[in-house]
């Protein structure tokens, strides 16, 4: 398994910190078409700006592990399509985006790296990796699910929920980092091939257990 070091840590921290500082007062100060907007600009900002400044800091494993997390990010909105088509638990207002089967906005496909991408970037700096990715995800996932209703990005319904937010998604989504730093320390060396097919798999489980915990929580 590949550590990161200290510098890959304090740059990777100083790197999200100035991308949300710009990007959470916007997404909280616009609504409608233009909140639309300004979350397609800023899942493609962030999907360039971090490989770039993985190269620029000398961080070769940075921008691997950005490269096979992106087919995972772009295949979890198949997940959520599922939740809002078949399911019924979870709806996206309209902010005038172009949708995947009419569903899920496209910028969502950018938007489920900028955890995971964090959470196993900082677990492999620590000893014990998938606990700590385990805790850090549940406790991310858990700050975007409360977050998601006032700032208008999803809201769930029909389905358990405390404050506004549902319990069943959080196991699931623990799960799904957890799983996805698995596969990169089998498969961070392998072909992208082999890469995309790990994502897309990961993808199909993460429908499976959502599937499950919405029978036994939701």
């Amino acid at each position: 398994m590949n550590r990161v070091d200290s510098k890959g840590v304090r740059d990777a921290l100083v790197f999200h910190a100035a991308f949300f500082a710009v990007a959470i007062p916007v997404a909280l100060n616009t609504t409608g078409n233009t909140l639309g907007v300004a979350l397609l600009v800023f899942a493609v900002a962030y999907n360039i700006a971090l490989p770039l400044a993985g190269v620029l800091r000398g961080h070769g494993e940075w921008v691997r592990l950005w490269k096979f997390l992106l087919p995972l990010s772009i295949a979890l909105p198949c997940a959520d399509w599922m939740l809002v088509e078949r399911m019924g638990t979870l709806t996206f207002p309209d902010h005038g985006i172009v949708r995947l089967g009419g569903a899920v906005p496209v910028y969502f496909m950018g938007l489920w790296i900028m955890l995971l991408w964090q959470v196993c970037w900082l677990a492999l700096a620590t000893s014990k990796p998938y606990p700590v990715v385990a805790a850090l995800s549940l406790g991310g996932f858990l700050i975007w699910e409360w977050a998601a209703r006032p700032m208008n990005l999803w809201h769930a319904q029909e389905v358990l929920q405390v404050q506004g937010f549902a319990l069943y998604p959080l196991i699931p989504e623990m799960l799904l980092a957890m799983g996805a730093l698995w596969l990169w320390n089998i498969l961070g060396n392998k072909s992208t091939f082999q890469q995309i097919t790990g994502a897309l798999a990961l993808a199909v489980f993460y429908a499976g257990a959502l599937s499950l915990s919405l029978l036994w929580i939701g």
